[in-house]
């Protein structure tokens, strides 16, 4: 040993002989994975199967340049006392058994199974996989996969070198999978700016509740692309990737994201989109556009820092034989860099080598994927490549012999990801900047928002200005050919039949059955034959207190229905009331509307409010209206949105049925409430007012009617409630009450009435009258 020691220090000690070594050693290590796959060299997979009860380690062929095996020990508990105690069950230090540490050039597996009763949900990644760091504190493995087999659930990571492992229980959240909508601009005309990040979350732009983008294009609607490059990923998560393994017969994260990102694009092909993609997240733009020419409402991309053609930054081979178990003090005289900077480079590339784990392999220069984009083609879509000048922390391999292994870190050609060669795709600039300021730079924003500047369209103007606001479609614009149907409609409307009846007759038509006071009331329906009520204090079934906590959102859906208490959904159904699932949700949510598979939420912004549908661990933007206040209600299979502004009509598929602008009714007009039957709209609005919309016609009439509260579809009928009056629309009949009228729900054979008695309230059965 001590010959070898005296060996080593002379190399370290002569550069020319230290190089021939690391020149020899990434040879042998070539010739050694080449031999490999012609299978010449027989390398086994010892600790493929490591024999212990929760950790699995598979060493994959070509990892290393010669045999390995492992040697692992489950960590007593004596000693876990020396860890954080974050990790849960066991800990296992992986070592190798000749006492060699080496750094892997291929992604080492580890499988870790855990109880099952750490598991919140399949659409939760609270669980990843960490090791043990020197400093006494613990680094999570980026990209975490939960999975489950025959043996049970179980942590799947991978990582390039071996230390003290476990399993870390995070705070339980949903997984985020899917465009997400930063900031709507209803009145811009431009395309929206979708930000794909990559391996700099900050690239995002979030500061504290606000987002830099929003500054920066502040005429623009503002969306983000999240996805798991770096985040533990949830079972259901996982599962959907494995699928994509086992259908395409290779592992590429990268193509399996831009597959997603393809059906989310065009999920929102109601907009035109302008891409600003960052690092890795450019690839998976690319390879989107190239894989799905399908995907024709993209105007622009602009990639900063993408490794269109690989890098170098990540390459375990050389970080195993320049850097890994080096000395920075040591590697100083040999390079003639600053130690300090020697150690921040070093930090730098290992950091980004654990951040990707197995997606280094796609990224490499000589790998599949960059084969691939090399034949990369999209005449329709205009592409820039932004490249930065100046490696982070000051560091520049220029005139040494790492120039070789690393063009990214020279000053004037990388920014210590890329390369202004290894970037090239379209048309290529290069900024001043690193990989993680080039996009902050005020300089470069200037630059970005040129590129991205868009030309305003001048509107001609419609062909008649009596047409009709009625949108039967997603977009906000009405097409030339709606507007002439509108137009026809319009002037044939005086000789068709009205809807709405002429007058109304007083009489009684609904009786009282039993009657209830309560202090307070929120809302109420009827499940199955129970009548259950929400106050300020819980929930009743009927004058029996069944639920003991201030709830929200507590809303009739379909035959049950649902409300959240302090993060948990709730199901009332014909069994009684049960908890369903976490409610996933934070932030300031207006109103809710809960299936048993979905949530549509709005939140009220400056300028209008936004509805998002929340389903499988993801959430995409449904629809935005104008107006500021919010009411969603179920009503036979479909969903209505509902602002003093505009009206929204869902079906149970969440696609858009149909939608109605007050503005059609006068510019001071609000609506109050709607119902959506038979594919048209019955609207009651703030002066009393009630409005029939179809598609071919319109018609609008008041009854002398005040203080309108609510329009609903009762066993066929349309019911408009006011302040002392229930009116039967379709019987043209109305029923006078000697009382306020707060809401009113239906019943099997009548409706529920809830009466303001002042200080209290009470709540009526009445049924229909059988005259």
């Amino acid at each position: 040993m001590s010959f070898l020691k005296k060996l080593l220090e002379i190399v370290l000690k002569r550069k020319i002989l230290f190089f021939t070594l690391v020149f020899i050693s990434i040879t042998v290590f070539f010739l050694l994975i080449f031999f490999q796959k012609e299978g010449s060299l027989k390398i086994g997979k010892e600790g493929a199967e490591s024999g212990f009860i929760n950790l699995r380690v598979e060493i994959p062929p070509g990892a290393f340049g010669k045999q390995k095996v492992l040697k692992i020990t489950r960590v007593s508990d004596e000693e876990r006392k020396l860890y954080p105690d974050v990790f849960v069950g066991d800990l296992y230090r992986v070592e190798f058994a000749d006492g060699v540490d080496e750094f892997a050039l291929k992604p080492i597996r580890l499988k870790y199974y855990f109880d099952a009763k750490y598991l919140r949900g399949e659409n939760y990644n609270n669980l990843t996989f960490a090791y043990a760091t020197e400093d006494g504190g613990y680094r999570i493995i980026p990209g975490s996969m939960i999975g489950k087999d025959e043996r049970g659930y179980y942590v799947e990571a991978f990582t390039y070198h071996l230390s003290v492992f476990g399993v870390v229980l995070r705070s339980a959240g949903f997984q985020k999978h899917g465009i997400r909508l930063l900031r709507e601009a209803v009145n811009s005309s431009g395309p929206a700016v979708l930000l794909v990040p990559g391996e700099d979350p900050t690239f995002e732009g979030v500061v504290k509740d606000n987002n830099i983008w929003e500054t920066i294009f502040p005429d623009r609607t503002i969306m983000t692309y999240e996805y798991a490059l770096y985040e533990p990923r949830s079972l259901a998560y996982s599962e959907m990737y494995r699928s994509f393994i086992e259908k395409e017969g290779r592992r590429s994260f990268i193509d399996f994201e831009s597959d997603f990102l393809s059906q989310e694009i065009l999920k929102y092909s109601q907009y035109e989109f302008d891409i600003l993609a960052h690092g890795t997240g450019g690839l998976i733009v690319l390879r989107m556009l190239q894989r799905h020419p399908e995907v024709n409402n993209v105007r622009k991309v602009v990639l900063l820092s993408t490794p269109v053609q690989g890098t170098n930054v990540v390459n375990p081979l050389y970080f195993s034989s320049i850097f890994y178990g080096k000395d920075p003090e040591v590697l100083e005289d040999i390079f003639g860099i600053e130690w300090t900077k020697l150690k921040m480079l070093t930090l730098h590339i290992r950091n980004l080598i654990d951040t990707l784990g197995e997606v280094v392999q796609e990224i490499l220069p000589d790998s599949q994927l960059v084969k691939e984009l090399g034949g990369f083609s999209r005449n329709d879509v205009e592409i820039v490549s932004i490249c930065g000048d100046t490696p982070p922390y000051g560091v520049d391999v220029s005139g040494t012999e790492l120039e070789r292994f690393y063009p990214e870190f020279v000053k004037g050609k990388g920014d210590g990801f890329v390369s202004i060669q290894s970037c090239r795709v379209g048309k290529v600039e290069q900024l001043s900047g690193n990989f993680y300021d080039l996009y902050s730079r005020e300089e470069n924003v200037a630059y970005i928002r040129k590129l991205l500047k868009y030309e305003v369209q001048v509107f001609s103007g419609f062909r008649s200005d009596d047409y009709e606001e009625y949108l039967p479609s997603k977009n906000p614009e009405l097409s030339e050919e709606s507007v002439q149907k509108v137009v026809e409609a319009k002037e044939t409307k005086g000789t068709e039949l009205s809807v709405l009846p002429v007058k109304i007759l007083f009489e009684n038509f609904l009786e009282r059955i039993r009657s209830l006071e309560l202090s307070s009331y929120l809302s109420g329906a009827l499940v199955g034959k129970e009548v259950y009520i929400a106050t300020e204090s819980g929930v009743f079934a009927w004058d029996k207190k069944v639920f003991d906590k201030k709830i929200e959102f507590f809303k009739k859906v379909e035959d049950y229905a649902s409300f959240v208490d302090e993060g948990d959904i709730f199901i009332v159904d014909n069994i009684g009331i049960k908890k369903y699932a976490p409610f996933p949700l934070v932030g300031d949510i207006s109103d809710a509307l809960i299936t048993r598979n979905a949530i549509i939420y709005a939140r009220v912004v400056p300028g209008g409010v936004r509805y998002y549908l929340f389903r499988n661990g993801a959430e995409k933007l449904l629809a935005t209206s104008p107006g500021t206040t919010v009411r969603m209600k179920s009503e036979n299979g479909n969903y209505l949105l509902i602002t003093d502004g505009e009206v929204v009509a869902i079906g149970s598929d969440f696609k858009e049925k149909g939608r109605v602008l007050s503005s059609l009714f006068g510019e001071k007009v609000k609506i109050v409430d709607a119902s959506f039957k038979d594919d048209a709209f019955y609207i009651l609005l703030n002066d009393g007012s009630i409005a029939f919309v179809s598609s071919s016609r319109s018609e609008t009439k008041n009854y002398g009617l005040t203080v309108p509260k609510k329009v609903l579809n009762f066993q066929g009928r349309i019911l408009v409630v006011y302040d002392g009056v229930i009116l039967d629309l379709s019987a043209g009949k109305a029923q006078r009450f000697d009382r306020g009228i707060i809401d009113v729900f239906p019943g099997n054979e009548g409706l529920f009435i809830v009466f303001d008695e002042k200080v209290r309230v009470s709540v009526e059965e009445w049924r229909l009258s059988k005259d």
